[in-house]
């Protein structure tokens, strides 16, 4: 299993987005220049927050993107699934009939190789579940660091 760079990339959003001063909005070209990604795929993956309802788009001049729910409701799960889909990542191709011969054993052990796959499909979105981004903001503190973004990205850029 591949996961898409996005979903690396939406968390890197999501937690710039929990972490801005005073939960003002952030512009997606700070995102863009912060991540070093294009400002067109980065308007992807945050439309693909928004429709997910874990971000909220606000328009003008102000505007930008901002946390729809607290991060303690968030959970790598829900930013996973907002990248990737809730789909399931187990899709049989039917190779195997195109090489072994015996249709019987196929059919029972494809069955059985599919098992493992959906089985580790659940334990690993299970595991995604039990992380909140919020736990993941206070990794052994008891507070968030805020951070104004748009300052940061343009003195570095200044430098």
């Amino acid at each position: 299993m591949k996961m898409k760079s996005g979903v690396e990339q939406a968390l890197c959003i999501m937690i710039m987005l929990a972490t801005q001063a005073d939960h003002r909005p952030i512009k997606s070209t700070i995102f863009s220049r912060r991540l070093e990604v294009s400002d067109s795929y980065l308007k992807k993956i945050m439309r693909s927050l928004v429709v997910s309802g874990l971000v909220h788009s606000i328009a003008g001049k102000d505007g930008g993107f901002v946390l729809k729910k607290s991060p303690k409701d968030m959970t790598m799960l829900h930013i996973y699934e907002a990248i990737e889909g809730k789909g399931s990542f187990v899709r049989p191709t039917n190779l195997a009939e195109k090489v072994f011969l015996h249709a019987d054993k196929i059919k029972n052990k494809k069955r059985e190789v599919l098992d493992v796959f959906s089985d580790a499909e659940q334990l690993f979105k299970q595991r995604l579940q039990k992380y909140t981004l919020e736990s993941l903001l206070m990794a052994g503190t008891n507070e968030v660091n805020v951070i104004d973004w748009e300052s940061i990205v343009t003195s570095n850029e200044k430098e």
